[in-house]
């Protein structure tokens, strides 16, 4: 004879079609339909970066700690630290990670030469 916690078990599986994951598949009361997620920042301020900028910012998206950014652009870490605010306050973010989900999102646009 079974246990009673592996009988319930065998109950609550019958209870829910096999391949139901137990989740309310129902959209929440007022929901139009799937929305696109926010992303972080403004892309009106990408035309006011610098070029240097620019640079720091595609770096950031591709994960480069400021070291390495100070190295592959010969300036100091506390220049990428500049720089590094600068930007951020430009498009609009407030986290290293929103600048790199920024970079990553917008990437073709901040490739393109500043008008």
């Amino acid at each position: 004879m079974p246990s009673s916690a592996s009988a319930q078990k065998e109950e609550d599986g019958r209870a829910l079609p096999r391949n139901h994951t137990g989740i309310d598949d129902a959209p929440a009361q007022g929901v139009e339909g799937p929305t696109r997620p926010l992303t972080p920042g403004d892309p009106s301020g990408i035309s006011h970066l610098t070029p240097r900028e620019r640079q720091v910012l595609l770096l950031i998206g591709q994960a480069a700690p400021n070291r390495a950014i100070s190295r592959q652009l010969a300036i100091t870490e506390r220049t990428v630290k500049a720089h590094l605010t600068n930007l951020m306050t430009k498009v609009d973010v407030s986290t290293r990670i929103e600048a790199a989900i920024f970079a990553y999102i917008h990437h073709h646009a901040i490739c393109r030469p500043a008008a």
